[in-house]
């Protein structure tokens, strides 16, 4: 079981690291398609249940980032943890593919046409895996603490 959880987790982390790095390989104008695609879905169905409201193409692009890379964080974790025995002791590996991806995603966009690199985008990317990562690591710690006075009550 533990074999299948740790090949479900990796499978599911490299998937979403091939999505992140296939958005990246995408030219200026594809790329701006698909925001403009999903913006408009969310706009249409704000409309739809007559919400006086609607995003900006700039928002959507950024709430994409931190959306995609907050998935990337959640499944990193995940992943980490089913091969480490303390993933609070290790922590520094799933950061650093935290970061690493970030920076690798932003340079291969230089080399596409209409597309840039940009040091906020890291950022962002970085601050949505590590709020995957720390939204995990919060639920682990929450049930190693019902886990651990489970046996305290039970006296």
């Amino acid at each position: 079981m533990i074999n299948l959880k740790r090949g479900v987790y990796l499978f599911f982390t490299i998937t979403i690291v091939c999505f992140i790095f296939y958005n990246s390989l995408q030219n200026g104008q594809s790329s701006s398609e698909a925001s403009a695609f999903v913006l408009n879905l969310i706009n249409d169905i704000l409309n739809f249940f007559n919400i006086n409201f609607s995003f900006t193409g700039h928002f959507i692009r950024k709430l994409a980032h931190f959306v995609e890379f907050f998935t990337f964080g959640f499944f990193l974790i995940l992943t980490f943890n089913s091969f480490s025995k303390n993933i609070f002791k290790s922590l520094g590996f799933p950061l650093f593919f935290a970061i690493l991806v970030p920076v690798i995603d932003e340079y291969i966009q230089i080399y596409f046409l209409g597309r840039s690199s940009s040091v906020k985008d890291v950022l962002l990317d970085f601050s949505g895996a590590s709020t995957g990562i720390f939204l995990i690591l919060f639920v682990l710690w929450i049930i190693r603490l019902k886990n651990k006075n489970k046996y305290i009550f039970n006296y």
